[in-house]
């Protein structure tokens, strides 16, 4: 092996071994090269893989969310405005029901004011529907003071009615004892009419200050201070007298 046999110089053939041996060893490396390649590929391929996936996962992932939140976005905005136009629409029909009230509303007010006033107003009071009393503002007083001598009047019937209260039809008279003291048209009747309306069960006063002072009819004779003692007041409406009341001077 190392004397070389043959016809040719010894230095052709180690020439040719050493060609040999170099190929040989090229090859060597070349195998191993690839085989080490071929390993770092088969171990690189799982690690490669996963960015690989999960790399475009990544981005259609985030493209599809992206995508998904555009459309919820896009949905949201369209479903926002069909929101605001729904309410438009609605607030637009509310006027418009509110105007269309309006209207009827004023239709039956201008009916009914058109009624209530051609409609007949409240008939006169009965005295069967009147409750009349005297009133007195307090129940004693001192001599020289003015008492407040009252007509209570009250509708009980079942309908309000029309009754005059001017001074003329309203008789107040003082009595002390039997003595007649005073009268409230002794000295001046008042002209005119006062014609009120008597709602149900609301009582309606007609007020006189009294002087104090005695009276007689057609105001005849001298007006003298009353003394201390009990008075009774009697109050009558259009000639019809209701319950009287007490109070005292002293």
């Amino acid at each position: 092996m190392f004397h070389p046999v043959g016809n040719q110089h010894p230095s052709v053939y180690w020439r040719r071994r050493l060609l040999l041996f170099a190929a040989l060893a090229l090859l060597v490396v070349l195998l191993a090269l690839t085989v080490r390649a071929m390993s770092s590929n088969a171990a690189g391929k799982p690690a490669a893989a996963g960015p690989q996936h999960s790399a475009p996962a990544g981005p259609a992932a985030t493209s599809h969310s992206s995508s998904g939140s555009t459309a919820a976005s896009s949905a949201g905005r369209s479903n926002h405005r069909q929101h605001q136009h729904a309410t438009e629409s609605k607030q637009s029909s509310s006027v418009a029901n509110s105007a269309s009230s309006s209207a009827s509303s004023s239709a039956p007010d201008a009916a009914s004011s058109g009624a209530s006033t051609s409609a007949a107003p409240p008939a006169r009071c009965q005295a069967k529907d009147l409750d009349i009393r005297a009133v007195v503002a307090r129940p004693s007083y001192q001599v020289g003071q003015r008492p407040e001598v009252e007509l209570q009047v009250t509708n009980t019937g079942t309908q309000p009615c029309v009754q005059d209260l001017a001074d003329k039809q309203v008789v107040l008279k003082i009595y002390n004892g039997e003595s007649r003291v005073w009268g409230s048209h002794d000295c001046q009747i008042e002209p005119g009419t006062d014609d009120r309306v008597l709602a149900v069960g609301s009582p309606v006063r007609v007020s006189i200050t009294w002087s104090g002072l005695t009276s007689q009819p057609n105001c005849a004779g001298t007006r003298q201070r009353v003394g201390a003692g009990t008075y009774t007041l009697y109050a009558s409406l259009s000639g019809h007298t209701g319950k009287a009341a007490q109070f005292t001077i002293s």
